[in-house]
């Protein structure tokens, strides 16, 4: 199965691309195909074709291609309970569900069990070691999975059973029996774990964009005889009716669900997760989309990147070329010429524990320093642009860094996390020549809590 690569563009493509850079959405990569080839490979600086982006729910749709391949080879039915499987768990709650029922969020429970852990000093909830065990342990919601339910948790057991039933590793089976048969290097691919060793199969994936477009392609066609041929079909039909439950997203999010697949317009079905991570397929028009991006900042984004692609589907000329345009992740802009400025500041007390913070920049890069707790952080940026800098919580690193100085003389800073986790997080900081008071937030489902709230200082230097 091929799809052929390609140095050029199409016009509509482009004039989108311009659309989400001047909205300010973080594209960072966007893909479409044509019948067998290329119209678009688009990859925002410092993304490239070799960077492994973090998929998010992308991954429950992989994780059901997976089962599909198991089902070819006749090491798992739709119609298992989860006895075969999980022996260990209570046999009464373990009859709940089905694989069907798992791959069509009919479960048990109303939210995602692993989720349903207790809450750390800051209000924070906190994930359990153990998303499978939390399947089988939590109080469930109701005995009769019959309607639609998005639980990532089932995704978990799902990438569980691709372990039990093939005897290899999460990894190792997707490698071997999805990306090889695809031509697809197999390097190109990871799975986050649980703290207890578990595929976070529901959220973990990290892929090339590529290699995504490339699965999407030859699932609308039909599976490519790689996953049963009956199973190809069905997955992406709306079998689980999400009207109720997809009041919260756009229209095109309530066409229905299939086997961890979405339906939208157009006769068309789509991966998606989490911050603007997109899969989309529209057989009728032989047309295949991926997109990777971070909408954490505003969810409303993927919605409207979403809208957009489909759009394309209706309005695209393939023979309509364009020249490609050299694209960067969107940073702050400069409005008004930074000044050099350093300040040394005693922090009130405040929420964080923090107990100095330096404020260093010149015309070009700067950082803020914090001490507290025990140690010191440092966030670095660009003034009017992004610079690739480190951050302290590893998972999320690296990170975009950019800053501007806002009409009202406020610092602003926007880190752009692009490491396996990806968020957000911004300072907005206000200096006189006495005080210091900053604002932080932080966007995205993170390893860590991040830092909201704002808090007071007294300049010292």
């Amino acid at each position: 199965m091929k799809l052929l690569r390609t140095e050029i563009s199409n016009k509509k493509i482009e004039e989108t691309l311009d659309f989400f850079d001047n909205e300010g959405i973080q594209i960072h990569s966007f893909l479409a195909s044509y019948k067998d080839s290329l119209l678009s490979e688009v990859y925002y600086s410092p993304f490239s074709d070799n960077t492994m982006h973090r998929m998010y729910s992308i991954s429950k749709s992989i994780t059901a291609i997976l089962i599909g391949i198991l089902i070819k080879q006749k090491k798992v039915s739709l119609d298992d309970d989860m006895t075969k499987f999980f022996p260990q768990y209570d046999r009464s709650k373990a009859r709940f569900a089905t694989v069907r029922d798992l791959l069509m969020m009919k479960t048990p429970f109303l939210s995602t069990s692993y989720k349903r852990g207790s809450k750390n000093s800051r209000n924070v909830s906190t994930y359990q070691d153990d998303y499978v065990k939390a399947f089988f342990t939590e109080v469930i919601d109701r005995r009769c999975p019959l309607f639609f339910s998005y639980d990532t948790g089932a995704s978990v057991v799902l990438a569980r059973i691709v372990e039990i039933a093939s005897g290899m590793s999460y990894e190792d089976f997707l490698r071997t029996e999805l990306y090889k048969p695809l031509g697809l290097k197999v390097q190109g691919v990871k799975v986050l774990k649980d703290r207890k060793g578990n595929p976070q199969g529901g959220s973990g994936l990290l892929m090339k964009p590529y290699d995504l477009l490339k699965i999407i392609y030859m699932l609308s066609l039909g599976g490519c005889g790689i996953i049963d041929d009956d199973f190809a079909i069905e997955a992406v039909k709306a079998l689980s009716d999400n009207t109720i439950t997809g009041l919260g997203n756009m229209k095109e999010r309530r066409s229905g669900y299939g086997y961890q697949i979405w339906r939208v317009r157009n006769d068309a079905f789509a991966f998606v997760g989490l911050g603007g991570q997109y899969a989309v397929a529209v057989p009728e028009k032989e047309l295949c989309f991926a997109v990777t991006a971070d909408t954490m900042i505003n969810g409303a984004y993927a919605d409207i990147i979403l809208r957009k692609v489909l759009e394309l589907a209706d309005s695209i000329d393939p023979k309509e070329y364009a020249k490609k345009k050299s694209r960067s992740v969107v940073a702050l802009e400069n409005r008004v010429m930074p000044k050099p400025f350093s300040g040394i500041f005693d922090c009130m007390h405040n929420q964080f524990g923090f107990e100095r913070i330096e404020i260093k920049y010149n015309e070009s890069i700067g950082s803020i320093v914090i001490e507290g707790n025990g140690k010191s952080d440092e966030y670095s940026f660009a003034m009017g642009r992004n610079r690739v800098v480190g951050f302290t919580e590893k998972a999320s690193s690296p990170a975009l860094g950019s800053a501007a100085i806002t009409r009202d003389g406020i610092l602003i800073v926007w880190l752009q996390f692009i490491g396996e986790w990806l968020g957000d997080m911004t300072f907005e900081i206000a200096v006189t020549d006495t005080r210091l008071s900053m604002r932080v937030r932080t966007y995205g489902e993170l390893t860590y809590d991040g830092l909201n709230g704002a808090l007071d200082a007294r300049r010292i230097h």
